[in-house]
């Protein structure tokens, strides 16, 4: 969506300082160079020392900036940020010197110490701590050594004029900051700035601050799992849980890596499949620790399991733009969704909700997955009364229907796990990718399960294929929505950074691994209620998405017109003192 693509794209301002000493050859460097363009242009030895004074504010900047925010701030800043922050306002310093060879030097030596007081203040309360009065020394360091240093470029009559300025942009950057602050405090009451801080805390040193806001906007929901449950003579036992909350929103953050750590909850007893249900960022977690409440509603049903030895044939049918693969397993159905080669996103909680409810007409449990499987770009989330939700419901419904006749049979499972050699970074979670084949009647199915978030559009056609080809009756591409492949784009689907190609040889030794396993199987099947999760809360993803977008919105125009006030003001004061 628009919206959400506003920011998304803030992503592409995100690096890394360079190391601090690279920054400190470059003010150096840079100092001699404006000495030296001084002399050339002036014919003189350069008596104003220009480039010395900028230099020697910057080095002092980068010297005394992270002992005092380590001493005042929440957060340590590093030797690098510092050297790149003295070095930035350097550069902006001699920026506005260019406005001395059209009004006056001094005048351009004044507004430049108000200006990076501002951009550094700005700067350090994004990263290190939101409260100015901590971060106000810090980031009047340089601004101060520039004073100083101005005292012999300009003489004393220049001072009055440079307090002014300061106090000047220092009113203005104060007055952006609680303005910058406003919408989040009063529709989310949460601090912007601090939420930048954790934000960034997090992207650099991994830390989890940020679940402390999710818990301050978070509301408890009750909603369901399905469980299959497999088990075999002599081999491990099987779990496939279709949960209907979400892996969100990033990283590590929430429950970005929920299918990870709920898989782990059981992996020591079963190989444990964590599909992706119905539910969009409303149903994020605020913290993993929530997994806890899902395993627990998983374990909760484990008492009351009736095993039986029978399975349907699958069945593959669509409804418009919705593919339906389903399959019984005893008095319960497992239905998996895709629109590929249309995109497929979240499905809203009631469209799962409803076909869960329609289904329980013929079935006793119902699991809904939406394979996820088919990206280009982050889109709109399927509502129910929308035209492919509609879709959705209609094309599980038939599938339910079609499949309450069908004739159940003994079946066999086999399965899998392969770890990728590929990284987050290239859309690939912890658990690589999991394949499940049931076998009835001589007809073997392949639940292949990534663990990522969506598939770049086409490749699934591409998989599915070469499993089919692989002697697999029928098969389906599904991913478990792993956030953890995620910053701050949503975009990172399975093929995008490594192809089809590369993949398939790790697919296609996973498959012929579940063949081999295969071996007679009984299932039980379940739902639980997941009580009491705390997660983002309806309709919340959107409306913090919101008030952040309109803040992106109006943060240009707001900053244009903080600096062309500030400067008039400096002006009309120079004109005055001067």
């Amino acid at each position: 969506m628009a919206t959400e693509a506003k920011t998304e794209n803030l992503s592409k301002y995100l690096f890394s300082a360079p190391v601090w000493w690279q920054s400190l050859i470059l003010m150096i460097g840079l100092g001699i160079l404006v000495d030296a363009v001084v002399y050339v242009v002036s014919g003189t030895a350069g008596s104003m020392m220009y480039g010395v004074a900028f230099a020697a504010a910057a080095v002092a900047a980068l010297v005394l900036t992270k002992p005092l925010v380590d001493l005042l701030g929440a957060e340590k800043l590093t030797w690098n940020r510092s050297a790149l922050v003295a070095l930035a306002c350097m550069i902006f310093s001699l920026f506005w010197m260019a406005i001395g060879f059209v009004l006056d030097a001094a005048l351009a030596y004044v507004f430049g110490l108000g200006f990076i007081l501002a951009i550094r203040l700005l700067v350090l309360t994004a990263i290190a701590d939101y409260r100015i009065v901590r971060m106000y020394l810090p980031a009047a360091v340089q601004t101060i050594a520039g004073v100083i240093l101005g005292v012999y470029l300009f003489g004393t009559g220049y001072l009055v004029p440079a307090i002014l300025s300061i106090l000047i942009f220092s009113i203005g950057i104060i007055s952006f900051l609680l303005l910058f602050d406003r919408p989040l405090r009063k529709a989310h009451g949460i601090s912007a700035m601090q939420f930048i801080n954790a934000f960034l805390a997090h992207l650099t040193d991994g830390s989890k601050g940020l679940e402390d806001y999710f818990r301050t906007i978070g509301e408890a929901v009750t909603v369901p799992e399905t469980s299959f449950f497999f088990r075999r003579a002599g081999k491990k036992d099987v779990l496939f849980v279709v949960p209907n909350l979400h892996p969100g929103p990033l990283s590590e953050v929430g429950g970005g890596n929920y299918p990870k750590h709920l898989h782990d909850e059981f992996s020591e007893q079963e190989t444990v499949f964590i599909s992706h249900g119905c539910a969009t960022h409303d149903f994020n977690l605020v913290s993993e620790s929530e997994c806890e409440k899902i395993a627990a509603a998983i374990d909760g049903t484990r008492a009351e399991l009736s095993y039986e030895s029978r399975a349907g044939l699958p069945l593959r049918s669509r409804f418009g733009t919705v593919s339906v693969l389903s399959q019984r397993f005893g008095n319960s159905i497992l239905l998996v969704t895709t629109r590929s080669p249309e995109m497929t996103e979240d499905l809203d909680y009631a469209v799962g909700a409803i076909v869960m409810a329609e289904g329980h007409r013929w079935y006793e449990n119902v699991g809904f997955v939406d394979a996820h499987n088919c990206m280009v770009e982050v889109t709109s989330v399927v509502l129910p009364a929308s035209h492919t939700g509609s879709e959705y419901i209609t094309a599980s419904r038939q599938a339910m229907e079609h499949q309450a006749a069908a004739e159940l049979t003994d079946f066999s499972i086999g399965v899998a796990q392969r770890v990728l050699p590929f990284s987050r970074e290239q859309g690939f979670g912890d658990m690589g990718v999991l394949v499940l084949v049931t076998e009835v009647a001589g007809m073997k199915t392949a639940y292949v399960l990534f663990d990522g978030n969506n598939v770049h559009m086409g490749v699934r056609e591409v998989l599915r294929n070469a499993v089919l080809a692989a002697g697999v009756s029928e098969a389906e591409i599904m991913t478990t929505d792993s956030h953890v492949v995620n910053t701050i784009s949503g975009r990172n689907p399975v093929g995008m950074a490594v192809s089809a190609e590369e993949i398939l040889p790790h697919l296609l030794a996973a498959v012929s691994e579940a063949v081999e396993d295969l071996s007679p199987a009984e299932v039980a099947s379940a739902t639980g209620m997941c009580r009491d999760v705390e997660v983002f809360g309806p309709s919340r993803t959107v409306q913090l998405s919101a008030t952040v977008n309109a803040m992106v919105t109006n943060l240009l125009p707001l900053s244009v017109l903080l600096l062309l006030v500030s400067f008039l003001i400096t002006l009309l004061i120079f004109m005055v003192c001067i």
